[in-house]
């Protein structure tokens, strides 16, 4: 009986370790998660209305690859432009006011920063 007991107790501990030893991977691997959600918007396309489908693909083709890139090898005038339609696909067709979508740019991890306003 006093040897069940102690195989339960180790039992249980060991996986009480795996789980701690699995929380801290997952930790330990949240960049990567980030950055590849992060790349998954560059080379794939959210669609859209198709206005504004029309207006980021006139942004990037007349501006982008017409004014910015025009002295550049043929490759970044091919290249880019793409990137920037994957791109501003997931920005414009997200949720939000355009103000929303700005603020969120900008502030930390994609969230506003609040520590501000919990100061006394």
């Amino acid at each position: 009986m006093a040897e069940q007991a102690r195989l339960r107790e180790l039992a249980r501990v060991q996986h009480l370790q795996i789980k701690v030893d699995l929380a801290d991977i997952k930790e330990e691997l949240e960049p990567v998660f980030h950055l590849t959600a992060s790349l998954k918007k560059f080379v794939s396309r959210k669609s859209g209305t198709i206005l504004t489908t029309l207006g980021v693909n006139l942004l990037a083709d007349g501006l982008i690859k017409k004014v910015l890139l025009s002295k550049s090898g043929w490759i970044t005038r091919m290249l880019v432009p793409l990137l920037v339609k994957n791109y501003t696909s997931h920005f414009v067709n997200s949720s939000g006011t355009f103000v929303d979508k700005i603020k969120n740019l900008f502030s930390k991890n994609g969230k506003e920063d609040h520590s501000g306003m919990d100061a006394v």
